[in-house]
């Protein structure tokens, strides 16, 4: 079907205010896994997809016990907040949090307080990132206060060590992913975070509080004999989670399938962020149902399926028992916070890339169609809406959320989000910060590229593989302008052949979308990719000649000659074994080289370092791939630690050079 035709019914199908509606409704549940709120959510969009007429509807429920295993991990318990308060003294002190009226204060898993409430002294760590916070006075049976601090892994590893030394209670004001100036603790001192407790079992309970109230804890604790009375109500349970699915069967290739993936489990209520994913969802297979049995548009060649599940544990799940059909999956598209009213969140909606480490067709096809999409108004001397309302706009690989756990298993993973959000996983985060505008742009988008892709064939393979190409020499031109006259040729002209090859390769990734025999019929698709990637190698060779520095290799580090290789088949498992001051220096000496770099950019650097391991590649080599694809001057001895943090805990091991 014409590109045109097709954006065209779909924006005259697609609403907004619809998808708006549902995700309001979704907000009313607390979405925890397993949790009460979580299954009536789920089953609201169960009913959502047989109201919109999808053809296939089913649930696939497994345990949250702490025991069963999916790739290798744990299925985590289920848990269930019931009530919370903290007072300042007693029982009749002055109000500081309250489940009732910030229902993100209580950290998941956090354990309950006796019945009827606890009164015990408060003790002022600050930070909480050293043990001997907690060895200056005694903290033994006490309520410790841990500070926020811009690193989000700070939480997790300070209520580790108050656990350690024996705390019987933890009252943080903790908020994540900091971004200044407009998302820091201090300039927005009120919303109170959700976060979660280091594990599904912790010896101490814990609570959320705002700026203004960690402050005034702050005072009384230096006064001396300060005390708070908590009482919190949870349940921490064997339960299950649920995925629910729903398919649009193909015709010719139903066995083959173009996936989305959302979650109902949410950061908090309202969790409007995590509440926009299904409701989208929703709203887009009711818009293709619709365009389908009303003969508008043709039933698409491959299956289009939808996931709706418990944040990565259903993804680990759905791999685990979906084997064929993974195989058979030419993408999975994931979607989180698709809604966010870019004004009032201080955001933009983006589309984060599949990873380098899996080239892929998709990207550079889903914004040729970001690009394509009709934007909100006009232009004044033409009738095409052509000009944006809603920023729409793409990045590297992030790991947010599920589309972090297919490309390990070879299939590409693109997310949409919005980013920055001023209200992330806070008890602010209403249905009123959510924008049908972005819901529309998001989804007319997303339903276009799953229809087209659901349908393309030899033709649309053939353009495809072209729009990567021409995109490649352009990508290639401008790194190499942006470059030039640098005192950093010698890494762009290696960056520059990294970019090249990945393109190359996902020039040839678009054969994904024809079987053997329509390769044997269409002899023109192999002559179009040789030509193409020959194009790419073309212009790489121009565009490396701008470059006045001549190639030279770095100064080879011996010890990342080692090849690392996976002992275990899961997803990334990130920045395992090593420890949190390791880290907090490494992110210093890296920031120190190129200041483009964080400590939040070890997060996406451990994830890639395990999706490029394939027993071939060394260490120096991984390193040079993942500075390529961020734009990173990454030294190769970090990420060798970072294999050796993964080699301790038993994820890799080591083959010696050539091996």
């Amino acid at each position: 079907m014409n590109r045109k035709d097709l954006i065209r019914m779909v924006d005259q199908e697609l609403s907004g205010d619809r998808a708006l509606e549902s995700a309001t409704h979704i907000t009313d549940f607390y979405r925890s896994p397993g949790a009460s709120g979580y299954h009536r959510a789920t089953d609201f969009v169960a009913d959502l997809f047989r109201t919109n007429g999808l053809d296939k509807v089913w649930v696939e429920r497994y345990p949250l016990d702490g025991e069963t295993k999916f790739v290798t991990q744990s299925m985590p318990l289920a848990w269930d907040p019931i009530s919370a308060e903290l007072r300042v003294g007693s029982p009749q002190g002055s109000l500081l949090v309250s489940y009732e009226k910030s229902p993100s204060c209580l950290p998941w898993w956090t354990p309950s307080t006796p019945e009827g409430g606890v009164t015990l002294e408060l003790v002022d760590v600050g930070t909480g990132e050293r043990p001997e916070d907690y060895q200056k006075q005694d903290v033994k049976g006490k309520v410790v206060l841990i500070r926020s601090t811009e690193r989000a892994s700070g939480w997790g590893h300070a209520a580790t060590l108050a656990m350690e030394h024996g705390v019987a209670g933890i009252i943080t004001d903790y908020l994540l992913y900091q971004t200044a100036p407009f998302r820091t603790r201090e300039s927005l001192p009120d919303p109170v975070m959700l976060l979660r407790m280091p594990s599904i079992h912790n010896s101490a309970w814990a609570i959320v509080v705002n700026y203004p109230a960690a402050e005034q804890l702050a005072s009384l604790a230096a006064q001396g004999g300060a005390k708070v009375w908590a009482d919190i109500q949870a349940k921490t349970f064997k339960g299950e989670g649920q995925n629910l699915l729903a398919d649009i069967t193909g015709t010719d290739k139903s066995d083959e399938y173009i996936q989305f993936v959302c979650h109902t489990t949410t950061g908090t209520k309202p969790g409007a962020n995590c509440a926009s994913g299904p409701a989208l969802l929703a709203e887009m297979g009711r818009t293709m149902s619709t365009l389908i049995s009303s003969g508008r548009i043709p039933r698409p060649k491959r299956t289009i399926r939808f996931l709706v599940n418990v944040e990565g544990q259903g993804t680990k799940n759905y791999v685990h028992n979906h084997g064929r059909e993974i195989e058979k999956t030419i993408v999975v598209m994931a979607l989180d916070s698709v809604g966010h009213d870019q004004r009032k969140c201080k955001s933009a909606l983006l589309f984060y890339h599949s990873p380098d480490s899996l080239p892929t067709f998709v990207n550079d096809f889903y914004v040729s169609l970001m690009e394509a999409t009709p934007k909100e108004t006009r232009w004044v001397f033409h009738n095409d809406d052509t000009i944006p309302f809603v920023n729409f706009i793409d990045h590297p690989y992030t790991p947010w959320s599920d589309n972090k756990y297919y490309p390990a298993f070879g299939i590409p993973s693109p997310l949409l989000m919005s980013w920055p959000d001023l209200y992330f996983h806070t008890d602010y985060l209403t249905a009123d910060n959510l924008d049908p505008m972005v819901f529309r742009r998001c989804g007319i988008t997303t339903a276009v590229a799953a229809l087209e892709l659901a349908n393309a064939g030899p033709v649309e393979a053939q353009d495809i593989m072209r729009e990567v190409g021409s995109r490649s020499q352009f990508r290639l031109s401008r790194v190499a302008l942006e470059g030039k006259g640098s005192s950093d040729e010698p890494r762009v002209r290696r960056r520059l052949a990294h970019l090249a090859k990945r393109d190359q390769a996902a020039v040839e990734s678009a054969l994904v979308l024809v079987n053997s025999e329509e390769r044997k019929q269409h002899s023109e698709l192999e002559s179009t990719k040789s030509t193409i990637q020959k194009e790419i190698g073309a212009r790489l060779e121009e565009v490396t000649g701008w470059l006045k520095n001549g190639a030279s290799q770095p100064q080879e580090f011996p010890a990342g000659k080692v090849v690392p290789k996976r002992l275990v088949q899961r997803d990334a498992p990130g920045l395992a074994g090593t420890g949190y001051w390791d880290l907090y220096k490494m992110a210093e000496e890296m920031e120190a080289r190129d200041p483009k770099m964080r400590y939040d950019s070890l997060r996406i650097i451990g994830d890639e370092m395990w999706n490029f391991v394939n027993g071939r590649r060394n260490v120096n080599q991984i390193a040079e791939a993942i500075g390529a694809e961020f734009d990173f001057d990454l030294e190769p001895r970090h990420v060798l630690k970072l294999f050796e943090g993964l080699a301790s805990k038993g994820f890799v091991g080591f083959d010696a050079p050539g091996g």
